[in-house]
């Protein structure tokens, strides 16, 4: 097994104090979805993996009822994610890989659902407020799974600077970073989010969790053959180096993003001089690049604590409310 390096997180975990209202009501969804089927998910499984205590740690500051939406949103691109894994990348089956991303495309753009993932996603939409911008990115995201089971079915481990650019697809940059400006009252200027810094911003957002997973996820996946998208395995090919050495580089590019952020929320001050912002359109921006600190200090807290990407036996869930472990000496819920 590989050795994962602690990580110093410059930002604040904070809990919200709706933790618990949003993991009940995140379980009786995927209970009603049929999540709790057992491929992939066992209902131990499930509580071990906390999937309902992200949302309040990577949203602190939302209402509840935002926090009920994110969090089902959330829990939904789990679900399709392991059962991805388990249904169609171990296996190597494209054919089915293609058909279930097919369906839910079509639940997507209106279609009746007939399974969890797509009963999921036909509730969500339901129950959303989703505009051209948000399909586009669902349907990215979607693409990227089936990126991922190409290559894998191939034999192929990709190039790490196209890696990079896919991992942010399917882990929802994105949508994360929208979900957070929504969440933060932070309504900025279409020509501001689409200047490079802000880009940048996103992107280096994005690429934090994306990189991190690839990390936690090796044992469970890359090391048995689930999948050969895998950072750790890109740059192991790449740099012709060993696993944990390739490890260690992975660690140290999540640490580059993280002070590239900072880097960027130095800049955001002369970049609302630079587009004249008013106002209440810097406030907007101030508090999005908070909300982006708490979300990135709640990914981390969670990915440590999660029993997401650990084997046999399944872990008990442990409390946020006392961190330990990995790089949590930089991290405080409070």
């Amino acid at each position: 097994m590989v050795e994962i390096p602690s990580f110093d997180m410059p930002f604040a975990a904070r809990l919200s104090p709706h933790v618990d209202r949003v993991r009940q009501h995140t379980k009786t969804w995927v209970r009603d979805m049929g999540m709790l089927g057992g491929v992939p998910w066992t209902e131990a499984f499930y509580d071990a993996a906390d999937y309902g205590g992200f949302a309040p740690l990577a949203f602190p500051t939302a209402s509840f009822d935002e926090l009920k939406n994110i969090s089902l949103w959330g829990t939904w691109g789990f679900y399709v994610d392991d059962m991805f894994l388990e249904g169609f990348l171990r296996p190597r089956t494209v054919a089915g890989g293609k058909a279930f991303v097919a369906r839910l495309k079509d639940v997507l753009a209106g279609s009746a659902p007939t399974t969890p993932a797509e009963r999921g996603l036909a509730d969500l939409v339901a129950q959303s407020t989703m505009d051209d911008e948000d399909r586009t990115n669902i349907t990215e995201y979607l693409d990227a799974l089936l990126w991922e089971l190409h290559n894998t079915a191939q034999g192929r481990v990709p190039d790490p600077i196209d890696l990079v650019e896919m991992r942010r697809r399917t882990a929802m940059a994105d949508i994360s970073a929208k979900q957070v400006r929504r969440t933060a009252r932070a309504e900025l200027p279409a020509e501001l989010l689409r200047n490079s810094t802000m880009r940048a911003l996103v992107d280096s957002f994005g690429d934090v969790p994306a990189l991190r997973q690839d990390l936690h996820n090796f044992d469970r996946i890359a090391a048995t053959g689930g999948s050969t998208v895998s950072a750790v395995l890109a740059v192991q090919q790449f740099f012709e180096c060993e696993t944990q050495k390739a490890v260690d580089v992975v660690a140290d590019l999540i640490a580059a993003r993280l002070r590239q952020i900072g880097s960027i929320f130095a800049e955001l001050p002369s970049l609302a001089i630079e587009y004249d912002l008013g106002t209440e359109a810097r406030a907007g921006l101030s508090r999005y690049a908070e909300a982006l600190r708490s979300w990135l200090a709640g990914e981390l807290l969670w990915t440590q604590r999660t029993g997401r990407y650990r084997f046999s036996p399944v872990p008990t869930r442990k409390s946020f409310h006392s961190p330990s472990g990995l790089g949590t000496a930089a991290v405080s819920v409070r």
